[in-house]
């Protein structure tokens, strides 16, 4: 496909790009004001985590709020692990709940599979594969851009 390269300055299609680009500005200033909100957060979180603990407190009831502390978790597994993590569920029973299919890994390889074969952006990417029929996928257009000033 080949586009036209089109510079009129006072066309509605001109003015539409002009303020997505200014809205996507805004966008990456917003960004960076909630990026660094959350590293203050985070990190005045840390310390009332501390001093809730130290005093051995439960909860408390501030600014409108009861705060108290939950544990969270976080599982890691590595690749070389995979086996017995699956041996482990068929054992538990859990297999079925355990074993899905990684979305967004099947749609990268879905991607590169259909860049290889060289087939149109258009068309789906599972077609012609033996996941035609089997995956959904709906492919619409959508406004990209390249930043070249």
């Amino acid at each position: 496909m080949s586009f036209a390269t089109h510079t009129a300055a006072d066309s509605p299609l001109s003015s539409s790009l002009e303020q997505i680009a200014e809205i996507d500005r805004q966008i990456g200033v917003a960004e960076l004001e909630i990026k660094d909100l959350k590293k203050r957060r985070d990190a005045l979180a840390e310390v009332a985590v501390e001093e809730m603990m130290t005093g051995r407190l439960d909860g408390v009831r501030v600014a409108g709020r009861s705060w108290r502390i939950e544990w969270e978790h976080s599982v890691s597994a590595t690749g070389e692990k995979q086996d017995a993590i699956l041996a482990a569920a068929r054992d538990a029973g859990l297999e079925k709940q355990l074993v899905s299919v990684n979305t967004a890994r099947l749609k990268a390889l879905l991607k590169e599979m259909s860049k290889e074969s060289g087939r149109d952006a258009r068309q789906p990417w599972a077609d012609g594969t033996p996941f035609a029929g089997i995956v959904s996928e709906y492919v619409r257009p959508v406004l990209r851009h390249l930043t070249t000033g």
